[in-house]
């Protein structure tokens, strides 16, 4: 799963090409940009969600509506792997030892 907006894959997108081709060039384009590109890094930092963090808060949330919502056996596992075939889920205790 790829969520990132569009000033984020900019600037990782500049970043990249600035380091392929190290030199002068570069040295003097990230000198100019580094007032711009620190704040713009510290706003991706604060904005980010930490994948750890997220995977709980959405375990807790579907845990609870199929609480509240009870489903037929296979559509509840049939979601659980979609989710983890999109690295939304945690996988099953014991898989992949």
């Amino acid at each position: 799963m790829r969520v990132m907006n569009h000033l984020t894959q900019s600037l990782i997108e500049s970043l990249t090409q600035l380091l392929k081709k190290p030199g002068q060039d570069t040295l003097k384009s990230l000198e100019i940009c580094a007032p711009v590109l620190i704040d713009e890094l510290q706003q991706i930092k604060d904005n980010a969600l930490d994948r750890r963090d997220l995977m709980p808060l959405i375990q807790t949330a579907l845990n609870e509506w199929l609480q509240q919502h009870p489903q037929p056996e296979g559509a509840v596992e049939d979601l659980i792997d979609a989710l983890r075939r999109q690295a939304l889920a945690p996988a099953p205790k014991g898989a992949g030892e």
